[in-house]
């Protein structure tokens, strides 16, 4: 039992030792005046704060279509010979692929004369031999 009641009167004290270190809560910035001239305790009216955050949208998305042009310029610049060796690689791959189309259209009339050509050739063996 004792025990158990140093333990209780330890641990309350580590509680105790906890609290008394704490450190106070800092001040938000949102407290303190901005260096934009806004007064926080102010209210403003609802048009001035649209015509601001219309202001900064416009602004948001002047620097979001730069900052993009700058990325695309920059990966263009990055991948300019590897895109080059690609266009040629597909060039080469396209005159292979004419090859083999020219030769797939000369192979169906080959099919189709041979198999002529065969059955006139078997029709003539076979009347030959009934005679």
């Amino acid at each position: 039992m004792k025990l158990k009641t140093h333990l209780l009167v330890s641990l309350f004290l580590l509680l105790l030792m906890q609290t008394g270190y704490t450190q106070p809560l800092p001040q938000s910035q949102t407290d303190q005046s901005s260096g934009y001239g806004i007064e926080l305790t102010q209210f403003y009216p609802g048009t001035l704060v649209l015509e601001l955050m219309l202001a900064a949208e416009a602004e948001i998305e002047i620097a979001v279509s730069q900052a993009f042009a700058e990325g695309y310029k920059a990966a263009m610049l990055q991948y300019a010979p590897e895109i080059a060796g690609l266009r040629i690689a597909e060039s080469a791959l396209r005159v292979e692929l004419d090859a083999e189309r020219k030769k797939q259209k000369r192979f169906w009339p080959a099919m189709g004369v041979t198999a002529g050509v065969s059955f006139f050739a078997g029709f003539l063996f076979y009347s030959a031999a009934v005679r």
